[in-house]
Parts: C-alpha cells; structure tokens; sequence
C-alpha cells in the first residue's frame, strides 16, 4: 500500500552530501528506499537545530530545491494537482526557524515563496520565535512568534508542533485558528517521553483537523528497548485512531540511517524507508480494514497537505 512520510530530514542530508563533493544524491541515496517502501509523497524537511543563521536556511532550502529539480524520478508539489503525479511527491517542509531572529513576517513570505507548505518554529531549541521541547518549560512562542504563526496562515502553511514544548504549544493553538499538525510523534500514555504529546494535545489538533504522524524513532515508542519494533510503533497508531478516530492518524517515520552516529539507533523492521511497508504489515494484524488502512497510510495526509496548496 502506498505511503505518506510527513517527514524526512532529507534537506540536511542533501545539503551535507553535496558538500562532501556528492551529486544525484536524491536519485542514489534516497530513491530506491522510498520506492522499496511504497512511500509515494515525502515532506521533505530542511532541519535546523538552533544555531544556524538566516543565511543557513537559505542555503540548504535552495540546495534542496535544486537537487529535487535535477531528478527525474521526483516532481516538487506547488498546487494540488501535482499529487496525481505519477512520480514521487516532494514537499517542502522546515524544522526549526532559528535563522529568523528578525523580519519574521518578510522571512515566513521568501518561505512561502519557495514552496514551503509546512513549517515548525522550533526544533528542540529555544529561539526568537518560539521554545522548544529542551527550553525553559515556562516560555512559550514569543510575540515575533505571534507574528509568524499568523503570517503563515495568511498563507497557508501548515502549523507543525512536534517540537514545540507544552506551553509553546497551547500558545499556537490560542493564537491561530488554521490547521496544526504534529509530524512526527507519538502518545505520551504509551511512552513517557517528552516530544511525545499528551491526550489533551491529540484532541487539541483532531479538533483542527489535523494529523498525528506516528514516528519510528525508537526512543518514541517504547521506555523498554526490547520494544523497539514495528509492532509497538503500530500500537501509537491504534491508539490515536481510538482516541480521537482513525482520520487524525499517520506517518511521519524520521528515519534517521542517514544520520552519522545513529547506525544502531531503529526500530526493528523500520531501519530505514525501504522497510516501509512492515508498519503496514503490523497493522494489517491487527485487523485494521483495508478502508482505515488506506486512510492512515495516505489519504489523510494527502488531505491535510492539500490545505497548503489553496
């Protein structure tokens, strides 16, 4: 079954190679994995981790955009119609906006403008927008932080809070009223972890709309290393799909076998997006219908990221 990733740090991986002197890197590093998967659209993340500049951002965006032009196996989605492409779906998605430290709102319109349909204000980081999951527990978004969330709404980029820490996070949901989503996380009930979110915080999106994407980092899924595999992953996902209802559920895997010093760091049966579909398998165990299947795997995805597109 075809598949939806809501994110891949695959604008940092681009970025790296290609200053280590690579080329084609999308078409011999990442290809073949998405098509072993089934993954059919990607959001694909230019990841920032708090100290890069304005300038940075700049760089590994255009860098990206560059290499998903120069593949012929990928089309970059800039309206709705180009999720019927028969080609491997590229969205354009940020991790962290530390480099905007000012002009916020002239920054969130060059991202708009590059294609950029989703967009967290932090990474683990606390910044001049917002606070993340590793910041001072009682700073929330700031008031530049205010001032972006609402520019990005004014055109139509998508709020992800998978990062933000729980007051940034109530703090985006007081001042916006379009869509949020949560990328990559999991259920706090199942896994105390701090970037995984809490009941009240599934309901809070549902509430909007919005999607969970179940994510396959292993410290996400289970506190007990014995359970770091695709079986307890899909627990994540039944248990949003029974809280708030299967159409908030999906995937946003994180695979990280492209990381330099997190080899060893996966899920059994989820090492990297070629072994995709083993979450499919795991669900399909569960006795979820085809129907709900095909809703988690892509068709809410696809929904939501449509909204970016209007």
């Amino acid at each position: 079954m075809k598949l939806v990733d809501l994110h891949a740090d695959i604008g940092y991986d681009v970025l790296q190679k290609k200053k280590e002197g690579y080329r084609d890197i999308l078409k011999k590093f990442h290809v073949p994995k998405w098509q072993a998967g089934g993954i059919d659209t990607v959001c694909m993340a230019s990841f920032f981790d708090g100290h890069e500049t304005w300038e940075d951002m700049q760089e590994m965006i255009l860098a990206l955009k560059e290499e998903i032009a120069s593949c012929e196996e990928i089309v970059l989605v800039r309206k709705k119609e180009d999720f019927s492409s028969p080609y491997i779906k590229a969205v354009l998605s940020v991790e962290g906006m530390c480099g905007i430290r000012e002009q916020e709102e002239t920054r969130i319109d060059w991202l708009h403008e590059q294609g950029i349909a989703l967009a967290s204000l932090t990474w683990n980081d606390e910044n001049y927008l917002a606070t993340g999951v590793k910041g001072d527990p009682n700073r929330g978004i700031s008031e530049a932080g205010i001032r972006a969330v609402r520019r990005m709404e004014k055109h139509h980029m998508i709020i992800d809070v998978s990062h933000a820490n729980e007051k940034s996070f109530w703090d985006i949901m007081e001042h916006t009223r379009g869509m949020v989503i949560a990328t990559h996380s999991n259920a706090r009930e199942l896994c105390h972890h701090v970037r995984n979110l809490w009941d009240e915080q599934l309901s809070a999106i549902a509430k909007r709309g919005g999607v969970i994407g179940a994510v396959a980092a292993p410290w996400f899924i289970h506190e007990n290393e014995e359970y770091w595999d695709a079986a307890h992953m899909a627990e994540h996902t039944c248990y949003v799909q029974d809280r708030i209802g299967v159409e908030h559920a999906s995937f946003g895997f994180d695979f990280m076998d492209f990381f330099t010093g997190y080899e060893e760091a996966y899920v059994k049966g989820l090492k990297d997006a070629s072994q995709a579909q083993n979450i499919v398998h795991e669900l399909r165990k569960i006795s979820i219908s085809d129907t709900d299947l095909e809703k988690i795997c892509y068709k809410n995805a696809i929904k939501i990221l449509k909204t970016a597109f209007n």
